[in-house]
């Protein structure tokens, strides 16, 4: 893919005697990447879920993961007081064949390692049981009637999550306060074209008018 951020990006992890969770976006032809999410071991992995996202998604992980500083950690990263209760490895693949940066490690981990955590949680990599998401009050009506019916109060937590549920997910009951918090940074980094492709997306869902979208993501 000509002008492609990266060729492939991986996230692996064993933490807490929890089994290996996996996360990868890899570039297709025709400016799309593959984003798949698995757990098991990799001999017998179990997968979470496939589905393709255009390119801008993937702009976006690596500016994010630039601001970070995850390009620029150690290879390689011990233990401290607790050997083999975390295990972890970051793979990103610039040009296949041509440049790489690789680190992993145990229970130390590098600066932004949160951070980085972050920015997966909001593309669907499973947030371990009992870890960040809170729960809040409703913010306000549904965005209309009629083929939005399923209610304000079902919208997703994430980008991810809002195409995942155009393509027909059930997320019924998700908290609309936490929709706004979380889908508040990753629209401010969204360009124009990529705004627009994603009101696209849930108005053709049903989600909701074009107007209402409009004014949600304006007053953001």
């Amino acid at each position: 893919m000509a002008n492609a951020p990266f060729h492939s990006f991986t996230f692996t992890l064993v933490a807490d005697k929890r089994p290996r969770t996996a996360f990868r976006m890899k570039a297709l032809e025709g400016g799309m990447y593959e984003l798949h999410v698995e757990k098991g071991s990799a001999s017998n992995p179990t997968s979470q879920f496939t589905r393709e996202v255009p390119v801008d998604v993937a702009q976006r992980l690596k500016d994010a993961l630039q601001d970070i500083g995850v390009f620029a950690w150690d290879e390689l990263y011990g233990d401290t007081a607790a050997p083999g209760s975390r295990r972890w490895s970051v793979s990103t693949v610039f040009k296949e064949g041509v440049f790489s940066v690789v680190s992993k490690g145990g229970s130390d981990v590098p600066p932004g390692f949160d951070d980085m955590l972050e920015e997966l949680y909001r593309l669907d990599f499973p947030r371990p049981e009992g870890a960040g998401k809170g729960t809040g009050a409703a913010a306000g009506p549904g965005p209309g009637s009629g083929s939005a019916a399923r209610g304000f109060q079902a919208l997703p937590t994430s980008i991810g999550d809002l195409a995942a549920f155009a393509a027909g997910g059930d997320f019924s009951g998700l908290d609309p306060a936490l929709l706004q918090q979380r889908m508040k940074d990753e629209v401010s980094r969204m360009g124009p074209a990529e705004r627009k492709r994603l009101i696209d997306m849930l108005v053709q869902s049903g989600m909701g008018t074009r107007e209402f979208w409009e004014d949600f993501f304006n007053n953001l």
